[in-house]
């Protein structure tokens, strides 16, 4: 049992209760002090590491764009232990990293200096005071870290106060010792508390919209052409719903914001024929138990409509890739405004998959013969809405709390701290008409109401769309998974018409082939451990959760050996590493974005949507790519692109 001395928990409840803190002795020459701020505590192994809870280690940042000198600065403890005097320097806008005990403590990262002395698991306070003994910087709790995982209590803004909750996130990029990220940029980021920019957006037939929900660089923008950024999502969508007199097809994966929901009730209520695809969930499993729960309450609201009553005129219409039941808790029922009483659905004794399922059923699923369906364990992930046969809203962001705010709370405060996102709008009846084709696919009708007997998902949908159409003068491509070949066409486009650069941003890539093509660009062949740089200009962000994943594509890019290998990931590593990063994001990095020949005058292309680059993305969930030829457009994902780059600590020239 690990035994870790007790910090003074009276002393710091006296201090928190005071609101102030022990003021350091002033110093007779003021001129020397430091200003607060200069270095922060940035980041706190109180937990130890998967090695030993012994091996704690604390990171202080420079925060200054000047080299800074530690010598005769300290941290301490308020209990007196740790108290580190400490020594060296620190380049500009970079960390130092204090191991306790050791340098073996993180033997992949060298420290900068060695301590002794523990941290309490609780109730700490640290101290960070210059040479003149000034304040310059404080933690006063374990605001986040986890000690069962080893995943470090990381700070989101170093202009934020080290005493503010909301300015620490437990880490969730891995590392040797859990998760953390020891003299490197933490996995979180600054919350993006800038103003909503929206200065490009047009409703003329033709038009092509792009809002991003972070920040975006707008000195990379063409004249005129400055992203759309710091965007609420949401109300963008809303809007286009709000357009709708005749229909609205929806798709969705996920679904739990309340405003589109009443939106969609509101809409239906109006006479608007609204259809819904759903992605079912595996309702076991706890990655999913709780949200596919609320996501049916939602649903069951829209099923229902603003009167209440099932089967009358203002219903929404849904339809599932595998059955839903209704939540019968009665409290969670209450809660939103469901009646206790559910028979008004038909119990049913059903085959989900290979299992027996009873429950009152309130969503159809794609049926496989005679009360027997589909399992959920494949994924309807489309995100995208078709409006009255005109308008196309499409991306890769899932229609949920996480996925633009982060938090309930974040949300009540109009905070858009959720996973980095991109919607594309895009007003042209072609692409509605091949959108709402797979849509009716999917949905095995032309009417409100869908029939799962002629319905396809996944692996059992046919390529029955067109893929190219003109849309305000651009060439405009569009696939859909499965069966579209979507990846396939992307590695094409790598091979045979990208001729000057690529840049990505990628949840999840593991797609050998893709990897393959941009290599021999890179260096000019296929061929494990062999190629010369071509010129030819590399780029890339993978989210942090699989960036050290063995069959991302991360792992061969930067010249590491995986760990495994397999038929369809034989990992192909790079001779020459490219300049890919770990994105540095507060949440995760979702989009599924490549540029090709961004800013030159080869047909500047961008590719997005929801398909992330892999077997499932490709082959065996329903998904939905653009390929967008068009140089505007394109730029202005490189200046998304270029945030997202720098925060990473790539170079932008």
């Amino acid at each position: 049992m690990r035994t870790k001395k007790i910090s003074l928990s009276i002393i710091s409840i006296l201090f928190l209760l005071t609101g102030g803190f022990i003021q350091p002795q002033e110093s007779m020459d003021k001129s020397m002090a430091a200003a607060p701020g200069s270095a922060v505590i940035n980041e706190v192994a109180w937990m130890g590491t998967t090695g030993s809870y012994n091996n704690e280690w604390i990171e202080l940042h420079n925060t200054t764009s000047s080299e800074l000198s530690l010598d005769g600065w300290v941290l301490e403890a308020l209990d007196g232990s740790p108290s580190i005097g400490l020594s060296g320097t620190v380049s500009p806008n970079d960390y130092f990293l204090l191991e306790r005990t050791s340098d073996a403590t993180i033997s992949t990262v060298a420290a900068d200096q060695i301590y002794t002395g523990s941290l309490g698991n609780s109730n700490e306070v640290l101290y960070l005071k210059d040479a003149s003994g000034a304040l310059i910087d404080e933690v006063n709790s374990w605001y986040a870290g986890d000690n069962t995982t080893k995943a470090t209590m990381e700070r989101n803004d170093h202009s934020i106060s080290g005493t503010d909750p909301a300015n620490w996130s437990t880490a969730t990029a891995s590392y040797e010792g859990g998760f953390g990220t020891p003299k490197a940029a933490n996995s979180t980021a600054p919350i993006s508390n800038g103003s909503e920019s929206l200065t490009n957006v047009s409703e003329e037939l033709g038009a092509i919209n792009v809002y991003f929900n972070k920040s975006a660089s707008t000195q990379y923008a063409m004249p005129g052409n400055e992203a759309n950024y710091n965007v609420n999502l949401e109300d963008r969508l809303i809007e286009r719903l709000n357009e709708a007199t005749t229909s609205i097809d929806f798709a969705t994966y996920e679904i739990n914001l309340p405003r589109v929901v009443d939106t969609l009730m509101a809409k239906a209520a109006q006479g608007v024929d609204v259809r819904i695809l759903a992605d079912a969930k595996d309702g076991s499993d706890p990655h999913y138990a709780e949200r596919y729960e609320t996501m049916r309450l939602y649903l069951e609201k829209l099923v229902r409509g603003q009167d209440g009553v099932v089967g009358s005129a203002d219903d929404a219409h849904i339809l599932s890739d595998s059955p839903m039941f209704v939540v019968e808790d009665t409290v969670k029922r209450a809660a939103y405004d469901l009646p206790a009483s559910f028979s008004d659905f038909p119990q049913r004794n059903v085959t989900v998959g290979s299992t027996a399922t009873t429950g009152y059923m309130f969503v159809e699923g794609e049926l496989k013969e005679t009360d027997s369906y589909y399992s959920p364990g494949n994924q309807m992930h489309n995100k995208f809405a078709v409006v009255d046969g005109k308008w196309v809203f499409t991306g890769s962001w899932n229609f949920t709390i996480t996925g633009l705010y982060g938090s309930e709370e974040n949300m009540n405060q109009g905070i858009l701290d959720g996973n980095q996102q991109h919607v594309v709008e895009v007003h042209s009846p072609e692409l509605a008409s091949i959108y709402k084709t797979e849509f009716e696919e999917m949905w095995g009708s032309g009417t409100t109401t869908p029939n799962n007997t002629v319905s396809n998902f996944s692996t059992r949908k046919v390529d029955n769309t067109p893929h190219t159409v003109t849309i305000g003068g651009d060439t405009v491509e569009v696939y859909f998974s499965s069966g579209d070949d979507a990846v396939g066409r992307m590695t094409e486009l790598v091979k045979t018409e990208a001729d000057e650069n690529a840049y990505f941003t990628i949840f999840a890539w593991s797609d050998q082939a893709l990897v393959d093509e941009l290599k021999n660009k890179w260096e000019g062949s296929y061929v494990d451990d062999q190629g010369t740089l071509t010129g030819f200009d590399v780029k890339g962000l993978f989210d942090a959760s699989f960036w050290n994943q063995w069959w991302s594509a991360s792992i061969e890019m930067t010249g590491r050996t995986a760990t495994q290998t397999s038929t369809n990931n034989p990992n192909t590593r790079w001779a020459n590493p490219a300049p890919v990063y770990q994105a540095n994001e507060s949440r995760k990095l979702h989009a599924k974005t490549m540029l090709i020949d961004a800013g030159t005058n080869s047909d500047p292309t961008v590719i997005v949507g929801s398909t992330n680059w892999s077997e499932n993305g490709n082959n065996v969930n329903d998904e939905n790519m653009l390929i967008i030829h068009d140089d505007a457009i394109t730029n202005q994902f490189l200046q998304e692109f270029n945030a997202r780059y720098v925060n990473a600590g790539g170079v932008v020239q």
